[in-house]
């Protein structure tokens, strides 16, 4: 009971004393624990971003295995197809859709055509079934805020939610679209259209997307004639193994279309693309981190410049080395554990930036941010970051023989 008793009142000096030292040096100590934050915030962040973009883009496919489309990148496709980013690699004429629409196998196909936008926000022609009919995810259909699907040869539209928000449109509204996938003052089309619904929102590339009926798209005027007997792209369910047949009926044998799937493999080789920036974003973390050591040493060495005085009057009222040097590691613990609790916050706002900017661009909601065991292995390390700034000071303090620090200077 006795050791247990002198134990914890050791352990209370140590952290009286390195809270006092942390309060002496707040400055410093802050700076030196905001150094190691930013790091650990940065690679979280990078860890995290990474992660949950690559799963948010698979499950925001909108429901379909595979898309099919001219001839060119199977990436391009994908991306312009079901998210919205790209420009067309071209136009698949209306038999194709067709031929792929009655292919055994198929579960479903809905022809797109794309080509204008409305202040910059993409308009896309499709089937009023879609909306009807298609789970964008395992048992959820699209559903309406208000209104109503548009009706497949009328000028009507059907405005996704994030559109909706942020032009203020809403039932009743008349809008004339421009030609081409950007805003163009001078490339209105003299076609006027009537909002009819709004969706609800679903965190997909949906949200951002004006959808009409396909023949508005295919008979806007202005545009080629011979866009009313082609389509943009056909999104495609599939059964069993339909797949397999396909990818070798179109990109092995054929030369006349480009069959994407699965949309998560495509997908896969865009992020392998975007490799290089989650490294650099490490390699910065790393450095900051060595700045961050930097600091807390520095910040270690001054406080025991400071307070020589007191460890040497602590070692003549009996306290040990140990104790001594508990204190320096005590202190340097408090600013790494702040660092580390600093990283959290740091990482979410860095996943709150980016979140928005990924949903501005692409409409993809990447959701909610939690830790898991690989963060808390970066926690520690940023304990760790900290503690090995103050280990040589700690060493210092406790190879010094604070003995002579009692002699009066001259």
């Amino acid at each position: 009971m006795e050791v247990v008793m002198n134990l914890n009142s050791k352990l209370g000096l140590i952290f009286f004393l390195a809270l006092k030292g942390f309060r002496q040096h707040m400055f410093g100590s802050l700076v030196a624990a905001f150094s190691i934050a930013l790091a650990g915030g940065l690679l979280l962040g990078t860890l995290k971003i990474q992660k949950q973009t690559k799963a948010s883009f698979n499950n925001a496919s909108g429901g379909f295995d595979a898309v099919l489309g001219a001839r060119g990148s199977k990436l391009q496709l994908v991306l312009n197809a079901l998210f919205h980013l790209d420009s067309s690699p071209g136009n698949l004429s209306w038999e194709q859709y067709e031929l792929i629409k009655n292919t055994p196998g198929v579960k479903e196909a809905y022809p797109i055509a794309v080509g204008d936008n409305y202040l910059g926000y993409r308009l896309v022609g499709t089937h009023p079934q879609l909306f009807y009919r298609h789970e964008w995810k395992k048992g959820e259909k699209y559903k309406l805020q208000s209104g109503r699907v548009f009706s497949e040869m009328a000028k009507e539209a059907l405005v996704g939610s994030f559109v909706a928000e942020r032009l203020k449109l809403k039932i009743g509204d008349r809008f004339q679209p421009y030609h081409g996938l950007n805003f163009k003052e001078d490339a209105q089309h003299q076609d006027v259209y009537v909002v009819v619904g709004l969706l609800e929102a679903t965190g997909t590339p949906s949200d951002k997307v004006i959808w009409v009926p396909i023949k508005g798209i295919q008979l806007m005027e202005g545009h080629d004639a011979e866009m009313a007997k082609s389509v943009s792209a056909v999104l495609l369910s599939l059964r069993g193994a339909t797949g397999f047949n396909l990818e070798i009926k179109y990109n092995r044998q054929g030369n006349q279309a480009t069959f994407a799937w699965p949309v998560a493999a495509t997908l896969a080789s865009f992020f392998e693309k975007m490799n290089w920036f989650r490294r650099v974003l490490e390699v910065i973390s790393y450095v900051i981190a060595v700045v961050g050591i930097l600091m807390v040493s520095s910040t270690m060495r001054s406080s025991i410049n400071e307070r020589k005085r007191d460890f040497a009057i602590l070692r003549s009222l009996g306290s040990s080395r140990m104790v001594v040097t508990g204190v320096i590691l005590g202190h340097t613990f408090i600013i790494s554990l702040l660092g580390a609790v600093s990283s959290i916050v740091i990482m979410q706002g860095i996943w709150w930036v980016t979140e928005s900017l990924i949903v501005e661009e692409t409409g993809v909601l990447l959701g909610s941010v939690g830790l898991g065991l690989q963060d808390f292995g970066v926690l520690a390390g940023v304990v760790v970051t900290g503690l090995l700034g103050g280990l040589w000071s700690a060493a210092y303090v406790y190879r010094s023989d604070l003995a002579r620090n009692l002699q009066p200077t001259a």
